[in-house]
């Protein structure tokens, strides 16, 4: 049972107890708190010592700075070609911090006689000195903008200033030179190839005359041929000739058809003639004069009758007119007719001439063509050659960025922070120093755990061999005669109260080394009657068998102060050191609560308390099982810690007066259980000697 508890315990061992291990980082304070102040004030010296350096910081926007004066080509000053997307800001990041750019600035700023830049101030602008001041300068894109951002840095807040607009000035004028550039070798190719168009030009034009003159086919109106234009006429002749025909036919079936309906008086203008007219304005003021006289006469009298005989005579007029008129439209009818028929074939003529000729006219089109083309290329590189020569003049090409914002000498250093410097490099400190005195308690509370679970294992071996260890269950037929010094029967006087013979505890320490397990270990119950004069026995005996071998001292009795004073101890002005009970309640692990005996090679845990629990047997199997000798103390043996400690124990020596010794002895036989050996050991000397002993 107690092995499977040892087990339990040791795994609960292994999981990190915060609370323990705040009280770990708490005892090593010192750790922590000194490596702080010690970062707090190398900071503060390194920002008083250390040159500050200040950045000047300038920014160029990127965009087309074209407008309709340098492009008098395009209707407005945006040329969708020239579009700046993010891999161009990107480029153009890279090219302002190019090593060209880098030593022209150099040169404009003199640095080569600057000793923050070259110490040697002899003015050579080399590699180191392009190196160094690259390392002062920084280039970069804002993100999400077509902005570029450059940073110099210096020691000197105006040349910070200076240098970073000195780069962007150098990067505008880089832009503009090589948009000269390329003009330049743009008109000087296209100055070459102008004169070969040219002549082209000219060879082609050569080609369509002697071809035109050669084939007769001479240039008209609206450049066509004459065959072609004489065509077109006399299609157009044919048209009106057509249309005058069929306009006097219309006139002349029109007079028939009135006369025929006797309404020659309604004939329109387009028909009737200037006598024809006159006679039917007549017949109309006759026909008044009749309408007005037969109101008054008869039809038969002599001026109705005159006046009806007029009107007879110029009905007949009218009508000979008409027939006249109708006969004159007829004989023009009949005459555009003629002129039909002889344009009809007159145009059938012209056509075959112009079918001969539409071979040649054909050739005459293509080299024509060529000509037009040739001709229209000339024009499009003279174009460009003129824009090219303007572009090549002075501002004729502006650069495609900006300077939206120049660089002012900063007030304020940007190397070192002070505040954040110090700030940061003390909490820093801080923190790591944290985590060193963390990973100790760690570490230690592991090594502790590791120690525990290898005890497992021995522990579960010796509770095995438990059963044939030889227990006692009535009256010991032969009892040991109790230990006691040589002069037990007298009390120490108190001249020799600050002295305390040997001999009991090395007696005592042989007795027990003589019922040593065939193992070779040794675990020993010391125990009083409630009067804490056991403990300097424990403590004694303990060390004399610690020179035998690695020993371990268990106080469970009652918390005595003195006992503190024997320990190391890494805070000598702690009053109280971790104990047996911290141990139980997770408070310290098995590292924090084993101390070593200031005087001996003896590990001791103190009490620390009266706490106890289900882990009590857990930690006594494992102590037994880590050590071979293992000598409990406890100050009462009707304790329930002693009667823990009695059931791990081998042989339990009982210090009691010598008076009581046997009554005491035969008590606690009952209440021990009885299974282990028990050595009565009588006191004869006073608890102040005994103390004053250790």
């Amino acid at each position: 049972m107690s092995v499977g508890r040892a087990s339990e315990g040791a795994e609960r061992e292994q999981a990190i107890d915060l609370g323990r291990l705040v009280a770990g980082i708490r005892r090593r304070r010192r750790r922590v708190i000194w490596p702080t102040i010690l970062a707090l004030v190398a900071s503060t010296v390194f920002v008083l010592v250390v040159s500050p350096r200040y950045t000047g910081v300038a920014k160029l926007l990127l965009e087309d700075q074209e407008s309709y004066f340098t492009k008098p080509d395009k209707a407005s000053g945006m040329d969708p070609a020239s579009t700046i997307d993010q891999e161009a800001v990107q480029s153009q990041a890279e090219a302002v911090g190019s090593g060209d750019l880098a030593r022209k600035a150099i040169d404009k700023l003199g640095l080569g006689t600057n000793p923050e830049f070259n110490p040697d101030r002899d003015g050579k602008v080399d590699q180191r000195l392009v190196d160094k001041f690259l390392s002062r300068l920084t280039v970069f894109p804002v993100p999400r903008s077509r902005v570029l951002q450059i940073e110099f840095v210096s020691r000197d807040p105006d040349l910070a200033a200076r240098g970073a607009n000195t780069v962007a000035e150098v990067y505008l004028q880089s832009l503009t030179e090589a948009k000269a550039s390329a003009a330049r070798t743009a008109s000087t190719w296209l100055s070459g190839k102008i004169e070969d168009l040219r002549a082209k030009v000219a060879d082609a034009d050569a080609k369509v005359e002697d071809f035109r003159a050669g084939s007769g086919l001479l240039a008209g109106a609206n450049g066509q041929t004459v065959p072609a234009q004489q065509l077109s006429e006399l299609n157009a002749q044919l048209a009106n000739a057509r249309s005058a025909e069929a306009a006097a036919t219309a006139k002349a079936e029109l007079l028939r058809r009135l006369e025929t309906e006797g309404r020659l008086d309604e004939a329109p203008e387009s028909v009737a003639d200037e006598s024809m007219r006159r006679s039917v304005e007549q017949r109309a003021a006759l026909r008044a004069q009749i309408a007005e006289a037969s109101r008054t006469l008869l039809p038969l009298h002599p001026r109705m009758k005159e006046l009806n005989a007029q009107l007879a005579g110029l009905d007949s007029q009218i009508r000979d007119a008409a027939a006249k008129n109708v006969r004159v439209f007829e004989n023009d009818a009949r005459l555009a007719a003629d002129q039909v028929a002889s344009l009809s074939a007159a145009i059938k003529e012209q056509s075959r001439t112009v079918a001969t000729g539409n071979a040649d006219d054909v050739r005459l089109r293509a080299l024509e063509m060529d000509a037009k083309g040739a001709r229209d290329q000339l024009e499009s590189y003279l174009q460009k050659y003129r824009e090219a020569a303007a572009r090549d003049a002075d501002g004729g090409a502006p650069a495609n960025a900006r300077v939206i914002a120049t660089a002012e000498p900063p007030r304020t250093p940007t190397f070192p922070k002070v505040w954040q410097t110090i700030l940061l490099a003390t909490l820093a400190a801080f923190v790591v120093s944290i985590g060193v005195a963390a990973a100790a308690t760690l570490a230690a509370g592991e090594t502790e755990a590791a120690g525990t679970a290898a005890a497992i294992s021995p522990a579960r071996e010796l509770a095995a061999g438990a059963a044939s260890f030889p227990r006692k269950t009535g009256p010991d037929p032969n009892p040991p005669e109790p230990l006691a010094p040589a002069a037990a029967s007298q009390p120490l006087k108190p001249a020799d109260e600050a002295a305390i013979e040997p001999s009991q505890s090395d007696a005592l320490a042989e007795r027990l080394m003589r019922s040593r397990t065939p193992q070779g270990r040794l675990a020993a119950l010391i125990v009083g009657n409630g009067s804490g004069r056991a403990l300097t026995l424990a403590l004694e005996t303990a060390r004399r068998l610690s020179a035998k071998g690695p020993t371990l001292l268990v106080d469970v009795g009652a918390t005595q102060d003195w006992l503190a004073d024997i320990l190391e101890r890494e805070d000598t002005d702690a009053v109280e050191v971790p104990g047996l009970a911290d141990l139980l309640e997770g408070k310290a692990g098995f590292g924090e609560v084993i101390r070593r005996d200031l005087s001996s090679g003896l590990d001791v845990i103190p009490s620390g308390g009266d706490a106890g629990g289900e882990r009590l047997g857990d930690v006594f199997a494992a102590l037994t099982s880590a050590y071979g000798c293992v000598v409990f103390h406890a100050s009462d043996w009707r304790s329930v810690r002693a009667r823990a400690a009695a059931e791990f124990a081998d042989t339990i020596v009982l210090v009691a007066p010598a008076a009581i010794l046997r009554r005491v002895v035969d008590e606690a036989r009952g209440a021990l259980g009885g299974g282990a050996m028990i050595l009565p050991f009588a006191l004869t000397r006073p608890q102040s000697a005994l103390e004053e002993a250790v």
